[in-house]
């Protein structure tokens, strides 16, 4: 039951930020690069986040709990890998972006490089580990 309650509330949770991402982009008027580059960032987040529960959707429709210890192990090691991601891209983004492009990045700027960053290395490396790699 636990399991069930957990996964009717992740649901509400993506389709309520589905919802206010579509009344964002109704009434935001002109989109410019930057802003949509912006969007970026939460279109990665929601369809990680629908492939998770999907995964734990199939595994209760199949009367296996949610999650297994493997699983588990496999989210952690994923996270570790995206929060070692956030923290070099927090520090090598504004470095990269000196040296290469002689450009200051702005603090929101770099904000969102590193959500972005972490993001994408959270799911790449939680697929890598669930298809062919172990967790030991």
């Amino acid at each position: 039951m636990k399991d069930k309650i957990a996964l009717i509330t992740g649901i509400g949770i993506v389709f309520a930020v589905i919802f206010t991402l579509g009344f964002y982009l109704q009434n935001a008027g002109t989109i410019e690069i930057e802003e949509l580059f912006l969007m970026i960032i939460p279109i990665i987040l929601v369809s990680s986040a629908v492939y998770l529960l999907y995964d734990r959707a199939k595994n209760i429709k199949a009367g296996l709990p949610a999650q297994d210890e493997r699983s588990k192990q496999i989210g952690y090691k994923a996270a570790y890998y995206g929060f070692i991601a956030a923290i070099w891209s927090a520090t090598g983004a504004p470095l990269l972006a000196g040296i290469v492009f002689d450009y200051e990045l702005p603090g929101n700027y770099v904000t969102a490089v590193v959500v972005l960053v972490s993001g994408v290395s959270f799911i790449l490396s939680y697929l890598i580990l669930t298809y062919w790699g172990s967790v030991e």
